[in-house]
């Protein structure tokens, strides 16, 4: 059956094959061409724009300001990383206490910010409702970050931890200490137990330092007659390496009797001293440097200082070199005395060659004895034992043979005289200090150093090996007067095991 025609239906089938030819044409074509490229820019603009958003997201979830702590999202680098409240490990703290407690204060824009980089990071920050936080740093890099900025920090004890010390029966603690050694000819005699006894006292000293905790700063000082030899310029955290290290400076002091006292005397102070140093009263020794030991540890702004010593104090007089300065100006040397100067000259030279004759008639009369003297010298050396006593002419090991008398006394040189200002000699010090002054002086030059480091003053705690009851005094005024404690040791230090 044939159905009609529908005049619309033909219509529009005439209309679709008209466009058709059109497209074909080209007639039409130019409007649709311009939509389509408009599209697809539109659509490529929006796909950049994406990808810059993103990109910036990305950034700014991955600056330095990641990981972020779990309270209020303050970011580490403002207020410093702190270690867990389970973990005993130092905090690393700001120098500036204004500039940090403003960045634990965070506003609301910081907030803000911070929980949209960590929503983005994929972590949460307490004003988020998410329940996971980021995890915290491991205990060893926080303890790697500590120990680096305490080296950075020198002397500072912030961000130090406290040790408690057993320091030969003183018991103290500090987060920045130092182990001030005497090494001086007196604590190797035989009462304390010569080389021997003082490599005790060195292995007691290394079992302190092994003992610190690795966030205390510590530092070791020896001095002797001839000055101070220190471990480190600046206190060093008490890390593996370190102790390793401090342990081998220990070990190589007062091994024999022909390598005592000091080495290198590598300490040169920036600070006030406490004064002249002076020969030992009624000697022509120079006296124990225990003034530069002092000094030391306190230029290294120690908050506490262990001494062991035998105790001897230094002499040490009133420095008046500024003064001197002025008075040298108008300073001469008068006739009188370079008249009385060349005669005691003369004097002199007769009684040195006296002198000499009396040396040559004694070394040919005791021959024998001398040499059986070198001898037993020879031995004790080999057997380390300690220098006992000196002389002008020789060192006596202890040994001492029957019959043979102390050879002759060397005369005296005079002393060359010095210009005087208006009668009297310029002098570069005045009085000697006795022992109560000289404590007095050590407590003024330590406050004028932490006073400047806007520190409190340090404890110093004291031990006395084997010291005379004189000696001993000293020792326990020092420690008294300086918020410390004394230890007497009665007889020779004996190596233990730990």
């Amino acid at each position: 059956m044939i159905k009609p025609s529908n005049p619309s239906s033909g219509k529009r089938n005439q209309d679709s094959k008209q466009a058709r030819d059109m497209l074909k044409t080209g007639d039409s074509g130019r409007p649709r061409s311009l939509l389509s490229l408009c599209l697809i820019v539109a659509a490529s603009i929006h796909v950049l724009g994406l990808l810059a958003f993103g990109t910036y997201t990305l950034f700014k979830g991955s600056v330095p300001r990641m990981p972020f702590t779990s309270e209020g999202g303050v970011p580490v680098e403002d207020v410093g990383m702190e270690a867990p409240p389970t973990e005993e490990i130092p905090e690393v703290t700001e120098d500036s206490g204004m500039a940090s407690e403003a960045a634990t204060m965070p506003n609301e824009s910081t907030e803000k910010e911070a929980d949209s980089v960590l929503t983005v990071a994929g972590l949460s920050s307490s004003s988020l409702p998410i329940s996971s936080v980021p995890p915290s740093p491991s205990a060893t890099a926080v303890s790697s970050t500590a120990v680096a900025t305490m080296n950075a920090k020198g002397g500072s004890r912030a961000g130090a931890k406290a040790s408690a010390i057993n320091f030969f029966g003183v018991k103290g603690e500090g987060t920045n200490v130092y182990f001030v050694v005497d090494l001086s000819d007196s604590m190797l005699e035989p009462e304390r137990g010569g080389i021997a006894g003082f490599a005790a006292v060195k292995s007691s000293l290394k079992q302190m330092v092994q003992s610190l905790d690795e966030a205390t700063r510590f530092n070791i000082v020896v001095y002797g007659a001839a000055g101070v030899d220190r471990f480190e310029v600046e206190s060093q955290p008490a890390t593996l390496e370190h102790k390793k290290a401090a342990g081998a400076f220990i070990e190589k002091y007062n091994n024999s009797s022909e390598r005592r006292g000091t080495q290198v005397n590598n300490y040169r102070p920036s600070v006030p001293v406490f004064g002249i140093i002076q020969n030992d009263r009624g000697s022509d020794r120079v006296t124990t440097r225990l003034d530069l030991g002092l000094l030391a540890a306190l230029e290294g702004r120690a908050d506490t200082i262990f001494l062991i010593s035998d105790g001897k104090a230094p002499t040490l007089a009133e420095d008046k070199r500024e003064e001197a300065r002025a008075a040298w100006k108008d300073a001469a040397l008068s006739d009188a005395d370079r008249s009385k100067y060349q005669k005691e000259m003369e004097k002199w030279k007769k009684d040195y060659a006296k002198f000499n004759e009396e040396m040559q008639v004694y070394r040919e009369k005791y021959k024998d004895l001398l040499a059986k003297r070198e001898e037993k010298i020879q031995e004790a050396k080999a057997k380390g034992q300690g220098k006992i006593r000196e002389g002008n002419q020789f060192v006596d090991y202890g040994v001492r043979i029957p019959g043979l008398p102390l050879a002759p006394e060397e005369p005296k040189q005079p002393e060359v005289p010095r210009p005087k200002n208006a009668g009297k000699v310029v002098k570069e010090t005045g009085d000697l200090y006795d022992e109560a002054g000289l404590i007095r002086r050590i407590r003024e030059v330590a406050d004028e150093i932490y006073r400047k480091a806007g520190e409190a003053a340090p404890s110093i705690h004291t031990v006395g090996y084997m010291s005379k009851s004189s000696e001993t005094k000293f020792l326990q005024a020092l420690a008294v007067k300086n918020n410390g404690s004394f230890k007497a040791i009665s007889k020779p230090v004996k190596i233990t095991t730990q």
